[in-house]
């Protein structure tokens, strides 16, 4: 139980230091977009 509350912790909470986002979300957000040549 308690690995699963860090992990909702962890990965799945919005986070006030990402501007209210789930660091999932964050990363989506700011990765590099791949453009096809």
């Amino acid at each position: 139980m308690t690995e699963d509350w860090v992990r909702e912790y962890n990965e799945e909470r919005p986070h006030d230091s990402l501007t209210g986002l789930t660091p999932w979300k964050y990363l989506a957000q700011h990765e590099p977009r791949k453009t096809l040549n």
